[in-house]
């Protein structure tokens, strides 16, 4: 039986390279980010109506969305940031069990999800197991920092907004420390892959 494997961890932690990895190895992943992403940059008609009721007409501007004033507003408004994520969520879900149907003879024995906010939205129930990857706040923040996706205002503000290490190792099933180099990081995700496709 094919085995639904959730993948999270905070910014930074390193869930790219694992999901790049596991790409790489013929695993079949399914990305939470990209899916909202797609959702964002080709946006639907329902999508455009229900950002300009949420947040205002200005936010869209010939079909393109304003993504830097949607953060602005969210991180200094806990209503709507909980109003957009459950619209967003209900998307990912839909793209999520489409993968799976898809998906659910999968000879490799698993399949693998990105969820960033995994634990903060109780989606443990959803999968099989729940790997986690922990890394130090300091690196996680100088990997962020370093992609110059982020500035240290906003950074802080989502690290805040996630939930603290020690709750996502008392429950998670699989915890993959990064910490240390790259190398070193693919050997422990080795280990638990064979732990996990026993």
């Amino acid at each position: 039986m094919t085995k639904i494997i959730g993948i999270t961890g905070g910014i930074g932690c390193g869930k790219t390279t694992l999901t790049e990895y596991l790409k790489k190895n013929d695993f079949m992943v399914h990305e939470s980010d990209k899916v909202v992403s797609q959702i964002y940059n080709k946006p639907k008609k329902k999508f455009i109506f229900f950002l300009k009721k949420t947040f205002s007409n200005e936010i869209v501007n010939h079909n393109k969305i304003n993504k830097s004033k949607i953060a602005e507003i969210i991180f200094n408004n806990t209503a709507i940031k909980k109003t957009l994520e459950k619209h967003l969520h209900k998307e990912v879900k839909k793209s999520r069990d489409v993968f799976i149907k898809k998906n659910h003879k999968n000879t490799k024995g698993a399949l693998f999800f990105d969820v960033p906010l995994l634990f903060e939205n109780n989606m443990e129930k959803n999968f099989d197991v729940v790997l986690c990857i922990i890394a130090k706040k300091k690196i996680r923040a100088e990997r962020v920092l370093k992609n110059k996706k982020f500035t240290k205002p906003i950074l802080k503000k989502i690290i805040k907004s996630q939930i603290s290490d020690s709750e996502r190792k008392r429950r998670s099933d699989i915890v993959i420390y990064n910490n240390k180099t790259k190398k070193d990081f693919i050997f422990s995700t080795d280990k638990a892959l064979i732990e996990l496709l026993k």
